[in-house]
């Protein structure tokens, strides 16, 4: 399972990633930088911080999260715990 969300204007180092009990929680800033020897005259978006919480089912391996921005693009890789993960059952003759 994944989880994507555009994050214009974020890094690795303006993002943070919360798991406590079922609640994960992703809080980030973003403050508009403008190249050396600029100076910005319009932005799309405001300075200023946010934040969004989601509940994790059981079902989500809490141990195996990994999260990668890049490009203001944050994705977080979810995986499925062991136990729910499809399994085959073996058929025997009675």
């Amino acid at each position: 399972m994944f989880l994507v969300a555009d994050m214009p204007g974020v890094d690795e180092t303006s993002v943070s990633i919360d798991l406590e009990g079922s609640e994960l929680t992703i809080r980030g800033t973003f403050l508009p930088k403008a190249p050396d020897g600029y100076s910005l005259t319009y932005q799309e978006y405001g300075s200023g911080d946010f934040e969004r919480s989601f509940t994790l089912g059981d079902t989500i391996d809490r141990d195996g999260i990994k999260a990668e921005v890049k490009d203001g693009i944050l994705r977080l890789t979810l995986p499925k715990a062991k136990e729910a993960q499809p399994r085959r059952i073996a058929v025997k003759a009675g």
